[in-house]
């Protein structure tokens, strides 16, 4: 009988083992989906790495295009005297519309909250897809039965979605 208890022992420990590595590959996956952890970890690379997008993204202001053009009536003026220059203004561009406005400001507005949201989505995507892969009940965990009543097998919801159709 002590073989028996050695065993179911050894398979408790294996169990708690491995919730554990697996716990440990779930906050490593998650730290490594976080932006924040890498500035965190490394904030002067972030800092430099963003400057450098900064500059290479944002376009550089247009200068005022001006043209330097040699008045015709005092082209021919004294050999001695330079010759005034007349400047013409390039025309500017039209201002945008308020709906193109207002639109920029809504996209600029929800951009961070829809990159968050599918971050989060992703980050409990594959922390279910590693459970299941692992087929883990962490302690303290109602884990519904399976479909087919025997243990050990997966649950796939099938049996819920019976019953939810007879009611």
């Amino acid at each position: 009988m002590s073989d028996v208890d050695d065993l179911r022992r050894q398979m408790a420990l294996i169990r708690r083992e491995m919730h554990t590595n697996v716990s440990n590959v779930v906050s490593d996956v998650e730290e490594a989906m976080d932006w924040r952890s890498v500035i965190r970890n490394h904030p002067y690379i972030a800092l430099g790495a963003g400057l450098a997008v900064g500059y290479l993204v944002v376009p550089r202001r247009k200068k005022a295009a001006r043209k330097a053009v040699p008045a015709l009536g005092d082209a021919f003026a004294a050999a001695s005297a330079a010759p005034p220059i007349r400047v013409v203004e390039a025309p500017s561009k039209p201002a945008k519309s308020a709906g193109r406005r207002l639109l920029g400001w809504g996209v600029g507005l929800l951009w961070p909250l829809v990159g968050q949201s599918v971050q989060a989505y992703a980050a409990m995507w594959l922390e279910d897809q590693l459970k299941q892969h692992m087929n883990l009940k962490p302690p303290g965990e109602h884990v519904p039965p399976s479909s087919s009543g025997r243990p050990g097998e997966p649950y796939d919801g099938e049996a819920a979605r019976r019953a939810a159709r007879r009611g």
